[in-house]
């Protein structure tokens, strides 16, 4: 017995001009962009943090219950010649925008 079935819904969160240049391919094309954008949110996933050039990386939290990002501990410089550079630890939440990194400042590091 053939069970009847509908054509899947797009997430709203798919902007319009998205969806509807998805919708257009045929079905090779479509499982071709199945895999390449698997294969692109795996190689964003996995990409290193990185920090600026007068900044101290100390730790990489990865937390599986966060949905936010990434906590990321780090030193940084304070913009003035004092002497006590880089200052910290500090934690951040770090999520990516597309290419860019998003730092959320969260406080200082606390020993856990």
């Amino acid at each position: 017995m053939n069970q009847a079935t509908s054509e899947p819904t797009a997430p709203e969160s798919i902007p319009k001009y998205v969806r509807e240049g998805v919708e257009r391919q045929d079905t090779t094309t479509l499982r071709n962009l199945a895999t390449w954008a698997e294969d692109l949110a795996k190689y964003r996933e996995s990409r290193p943090i990185e920090v600026g050039n007068d900044e101290e990386l100390v730790e990489i939290k990865k937390d599986d219950t966060e949905t936010a990002g990434t906590k990321v501990v780090k030193k940084v410089p304070c913009g003035k010649d004092c002497g006590g550079c880089p200052h910290g630890p500090y934690e951040y939440r770090v999520h990516r925008d597309g290419k860019q990194l998003t730092w959320e400042y969260i406080g200082p590091a606390t020993e856990e």
